[in-house]
């Protein structure tokens, strides 16, 4: 139950407002950093200056009633990670997500979930190795702990255009999906307290993510009775030499 009691009220909205403060103060310090960045000044001191102060943005958002400032700072560095090397990184990218932050802010509320959707969607995706962007082919979910496998397939992944979020926790992983709607979700089927398959059946639950192409990841021998235990729109891919190649074909086969 929200609470009436106005003192209480009025203490809650002083701390959100704080926040909304605070956040715009450090955006500041990200657009100077953006705009020496664009001067070639110590790109790769920049870049982790801009990490740092938005991975503590990303970790208050939620708290403050923001969730897809978060969501939005958890973007910011999906994209560093999938960008993959720094000479690629650009500063008008970064701006498109401290803009999107901005305008959270300025309106002072959580925006609605279609506004949230479109907001998340519309962000840049990891460049090309040339520095080019690639076509907007839609958007994965990654849910693996962080690795080479990972770093390469986020990559990969990237490079073929595809907007690329990763996750670590099954939880978050889903709350994410419910807001981006992502066309596919590869997950690994050992994670923290279930498996990828249990997650893609709780994804049944919902109508945003019912129809989602899920894969789920397994070191093991993928049996008949695995197979029968599926929900609808998943596929089992096993570790091995033709991962990559199996992978491909499953994001290609769903391709719009």
């Amino acid at each position: 139950m929200v609470s009436t009691d106005p003192d209480l009220q009025m203490i809650m909205a002083d701390i959100r407002q704080d926040f909304i403060v605070n956040t715009r103060d450090k955006l500041d310090d990200v657009d100077d950093e953006i705009e020496a960045l664009r001067q070639g000044d110590s790109p790769e001191q920049r870049i982790l200056e801009i990490k740092r102060i938005v991975h503590s943005i990303k970790g208050a958002g939620g708290s403050f009633g923001f969730p897809t400032i978060s969501k939005v700072a958890h973007g910011l560095e999906d994209y560093l990670e999938t960008t993959g090397d720094i000479s690629t990184v650009t500063a008008d990218d970064l701006q498109v997500f401290v803009n999107t932050l901005v305008d959270i802010l300025i309106a002072g509320e959580e925006p609605n979930e279609e506004l949230a959707h479109m907001m998340l969607r519309s962000l840049p995706t990891g460049r090309r190795q040339s520095g080019a962007r690639a076509l907007d082919k839609g958007t994965a979910l990654i849910l693996m702990p962080r690795g080479v496998q990972r770093k390469i397939m986020s990559q990969e992944l990237a490079q073929m255009g595809y907007k690329v979020s990763i996750m670590e926790k099954p939880i978050e992983a889903i709350d994410m999906a419910l807001t981006l709607k992502p066309d596919y979700i590869i997950a690994t089927q050992s994670l923290e307290r279930m498996t990828g398959v249990e997650m893609a059946w709780a994804l049944q639950m919902f109508e945003a993510t019912r129809k989602v192409q899920v894969a789920v990841v397994t070191a093991d021998d993928i049996t008949n009775e695995m197979l029968e235990s599926l929900p609808p729109h998943t596929t089992l891919i096993k570790k091995g030499p033709r991962f990559s190649l199996e992978l491909m074909a499953f994001i290609r086969k769903h391709e719009k």
